[in-house]
């Protein structure tokens, strides 16, 4: 079991049963060795891990039994040492052996009691991180390749312990003030192999989840113990309809504006709607204010519990740069209310909600009053510095016109000022409403904020970003989920695990709520700028996609007055041409859809969605010359990137084409200085990539280097591995004379470049040897089948394979790849290749490119136009600012607004050769 995590109160469901099936439960010696100890091989072959005993398989049975011995009990023992008492971990429950994790925390006390007394504790616990690293290595690759375990929790708890571990002995490093080593996390969100979380994301499943809540745990959740904990919690909103969602998408929580009703407190209540006046509401929008909302009655100090909608409350709308109040009678026939006193610099609340839970209005700006006399009761339970004669709040609903349009756009210009102004934030959640937060730990509560409906939605984030305090309101009161977290007790090393977790699960809140917004004008923040938006916004949706726009240029401190009169199709294109600099890795983006408009091929076309942030905004470790802080420039072309490179040879694409060659498999090509590389081509670039034309000129645009002697010296003597993996873009170029700096060039696929390993080397030069040797006419390769070639190559090899070292390198790769050992297998398996290097060894060797040219323009549109003289004054007259530099036809019309200097600058070198002025 995993006893040692902590669970929700009455958490009803049946706990996971680990069994105990180890015969050994260790046995005291090295880690490292116990498998040779007791007989056992651990082969890693061919993406296959291969476990015999006496070089024989053995059962499934016996073989988890060994590696839960090794793998768990072993790093119990590696870990506590002396601490270490195996039959702390294991109970008998029906006659049957369990594992138990009950004593773990008190021994894991101990221990850090004990290391951090010593006078070598830096040294001893560097050493049991090490071990960890070394022990997550030997269980990624058994579980990712989907090794067989008698019991299916076998691995997963083995994960789950070592997380354990891995959070002690990094709170060991913090509470020492040493530097914290590198966590080290067991889910790798990769989709082509088997994630350790998934197990706990089937339970969480069958449970009766949503499936895009599903979704957004396992994008955001990356602790197994974290999903072990959501999967004990009974699933949110479980009283909707969920059959029909997706994992980017809950149906039962969208909202349409046709069927749209707004609900009542209570099922039974038939209460009026109260209108808010609004010619009052536009009259402060346009005095560049907020308008408020409170509420005022017939009878005189009334109790607030006792109003219901007989008491005919209407609404006041008052200003909050202290203007003189204005008093709004209902829109009934009522007769005339005694209107509330406004006070001056009066204090208010900005109320946030989920429009799918019945309080928006999209007809009319009305509220149903018993909505109204809630809200009341619960910002009057809020703390104010001092009794409040009015309380006064701002929502949506009420205080953002309907209509006319100019109005609504007006007041959505200004979205960012009732949240920042507000004393308090108050968040109502109908699921956060129906628990009573004094029955939950902070974990729960913590965990139950992250389900609710108000963390799934994109309007609510900037709402809680901008906040001064945000409460979230339960049945009983409202929390502070910050304070919650403060006052936690975290004096105990190593922390408790539930405080691990409590602090996991607060920071993915922090991240998706509060990460500090920078200005987009301050460049050098853009970056972070854009992590730290998308993370907080991915696992959130819009009922009306044109409203993620909106919200982005809110969150990212734009000016909303640039997108609120624009066409909505046009929003995103404007957000992205407003950046002048973006990360260097959306060249290597794999986001599921990029954007159609000139230029902006590279940009994803939304930061929603469950995508992973690698494969969304790219890899982030680059090797931009000269560039300490690697970024791209995105100009009305394309993106203008400076990176390393290579280019292959122009007749490249045609011989495929002859020999009926894809590029399904590796092409294996070589540099020129014998030194031998394989590129593989994955995905395509972008949704609607076009087909590589038969006489492009084809290049790989380089997000690292190609590897340094030093790192081929890394590798073992025998390592028939691929190394030194580069992720890059193929790309067509239409420049490539020495002379030029800038490389125009149009994507196509991702691809990787990987340093094949020194047996592989030598193999592939062996076999261009033979092909020189032979020296055959190219109308022979052309002509003839692979078989026959293989024939007339056949005596030239077996001569090559007289020679002894070459022999025995085809037996280690023959080896390492699971093929044949036996001589005919051996040769028939280098014809293979030599009869393919034979066809595209001229056509394969790689050129890379100088550094002075390692400036892509990539385009990614169409190839590139050449204009006349009188094409470019045709342009200009048709209204088009055109420059030129180094022979690019710029058009600058969206960048008037931007430059430093002024519209003038652009304006004075409209028509002109600008090279120099540019380049300075």
């Amino acid at each position: 079991m995993m006893d040692h995590l902590p669970l929700p109160h009455q958490c009803s469901f049946a706990p996971i049963l680990v069994p105990c099936l180890a015969d050994i439960l260790y046995d005291d010696g090295n880690w490292y060795t116990f498998p040779e100890r007791h007989g056992w091989q651990v082969n890693q072959i061919r993406g296959k891990t291969i476990i015999l005993r006496h070089e024989q398989e053995q059962s499934l049975s016996d073989t988890t039994a060994f590696l839960q011995s090794w793998l768990y009990f072993g790093l119990l023992r590696t870990f506590l040492g002396d601490h270490f008492d195996v039959d702390a971990f294991i109970e008998e429950t029906d006659g049957r052996r369990r594992i138990t994790t009950k004593n773990l925390e008190p021994l894991l006390h101990k221990w850090s009691v004990q290391i951090v007394a010593r006078t070598t504790v830096k040294d001893e616990i560097s050493a049991v991180y090490d071990f960890l690293v070394e022990h997550r290595g030997i269980c990624l690759p058994m579980y990712m390749v989907g090794l067989a375990f008698s019991d299916d929790w076998i691995m997963p708890s083995i994960a789950i312990l070592s997380e354990r571990l891995a959070m002690a002995i990094n709170h060991v490093h913090y509470h020492l003030g040493f530097e914290t080593p590198v966590e080290q996390t067991w889910r790798l969100h990769l989709k082509e192999y088997p994630d350790f979380g998934q197990p706990f994301l089937d339970l969480i499943k069958t449970r009766g989840w949503c499936p895009y809540d599903l979704g957004r745990l396992d994008i955001q959740t990356k602790e197994l113990s974290i999903l072990y904990y959501y999967s004990n919690l009974p699933p949110p909103r479980s009283s909707k309809d969920h059959s029909d969602c997706s994992d980017d998408r809950c149906f039962a929580m969208m909202t349409n504006p046709l069927t749209y009703r707004l609900s009542h407190r209570h099922n039974t209540c038939n209460c009026p709607l109260l209108y808010a006046e609004q010619s009052v509401v536009a009259s402060i929008l346009r005095n560049n204010s907020i308008p408020l909302i409170a509420i005022s009655y017939i009878q005189s100090n009334p109790k607030i519990t006792d109003l219901d909608a007989s008491n005919n409350p209407k609404i006041t709308v008052m200003d909050a740069s202290n203007n003189p109040k204005i008093t709004v009678l209902d829109a009934s026939n009522n007769p005339k209310i005694t209107v509330l006193d406004a006070a001056e610099g009066h204090d208010f609340v900005a109320i946030s909600h989920v429009w799918a839970e019945g309080a928006g209005n999209v007809k009319d700006n009305a509220l149903q009053t018993c909505t109204l006399m809630d809200i009341l009761c619960l910002i009057r339970r809020l703390p104010w510095e001092e009794e409040e004669k009015t309380y006064a709040f701002w929502i949506d609903t009420l205080c953002v016109p309907v209509r006319p349009p100019q109005m609504q756009t007006l007041a959505l210009n200004k979205m960012r000022d009732p949240y920042e102004r507000a004393k308090h934030v108050l968040v109502l959640d109908s699921h956060l409403r129906s628990l009573d937060s004094s029955k939950l730990s902070p974990t729960e509560v913590f965990a139950q904020v992250t389900c609710s409906s108000w963390m799934r939605r994109l309007w609510t984030l900037q709402e809680g970003r901008l906040a001064q305090r945000v409460w979230f309101q339960f049945a009983d009161k409202a929390v502070d989920v910050k304070r919650v977290f403060e006052n936690l007790d975290r004096s105990r090393v190593p922390s408790r695990i539930e405080f691990s977790i409590q602090a996991a699960l607060y920071v993915q809140l922090w991240l998706q709520i509060w990460t500090d917004d920078m200005p987009i004008r301050n460049t050098g923040a853009v970056t972070a700028l854009i992590f730290s938006t998308r993370f907080a916004v991915s696992s959130r949706s819009v009922s009306v996609p044109s409203d993620e726009a909106l919200c982005l240029f809110t969150l990212m401190g734009m000016d909303l007055r640039q997108i609120t009169t624009v066409p909505a199709a046009k929003r995103m294109e404007i957000l992205w041409r407003k950046l002048s600099k973006v990360p260097i890795s959306f060249l290597f983006s794999k986001a599921s859809k990029k954007m159609c408009e000139t230029g902006l091929h590279w940009a994803p076309a939304s930061f929603l969605g469950l995508q992973s942030e690698k494969e969304w905004i790219g890899p982030q470790d680059f090797s931009s010359p000269g560039e300490t802080d690697p970024h791209a420039i995105p100009t009305p072309l394309g993106l203008m990137v400076t990176l390393p490179g290579v280019r292959l040879h122009p007749g490249l694409v045609r011989r495929m084409q002859v020999f009926d060659y894809t590029w399904n498999a590796d092409l294996l090509v070589e540099d020129g200085s014998g030194v031998w590389y394989a590129l593989r081509v994955d995905e395509p670039w972008r949704q609607d990539s076009e087909p590589i034309g038969i006489d492009n000129q084809l290049a790989v645009v380089l997000g690292h280097s190609m590897c340094s002697e030093g790192a081929r010296r890394r590798t073992k003597p025998d390592d028939f591995s691929f190394q030194c993996h580069s992720v890059g873009v193929l790309v067509s170029v239409s420049k490539t004379d020495d002379e030029c700096e800038v490389i125009n060039a149009k994507a196509y696929n991702h691809v990787a470049l990987e340093h094949l390993g020194p047996g592989l080397q030598q193999y592939l030069s062996s076999a261009e040897a033979c092909v020189l040797e032979a020296n055959m006419e190219y109308t022979v390769l052309l002509d003839e089948t692979h078989s026959a070639l293989k024939e007339r190559y056949r005596t030239i090899a077996k001569n090559s394979l007289d020679d002894k070292d070459l022999l025995d390198v085809l037996a280690r790769k023959a080896r390492h790849f699971g093929t044949g050992i036996d001589y005919e297998s051996l040769l028939d398996d280098f014809l293979d290749t030599v009869v393919v290097t034979a066809r595209f060894g001229d056509r394969c060797q790689i050129q890379k490119i100088h550094q002075a040219q390692q400036c892509f323009w990539l385009t990614v549109m169409h190839q590139c136009k050449t204009f006349t003289i009188s094409e470019i004054g045709a342009l200009i007259a048709a209204g088009n600012i055109i420059v030129i530099n180094k022979g690019n036809v710029l058009r600058l019309n969206t960048w008037l607004d931007r430059h430093p200097g002024g519209r003038l600058v652009i304006q004075h070198m409209v028509g002109r050769d600008a090279t120099d002025e540019i380049s300075m």
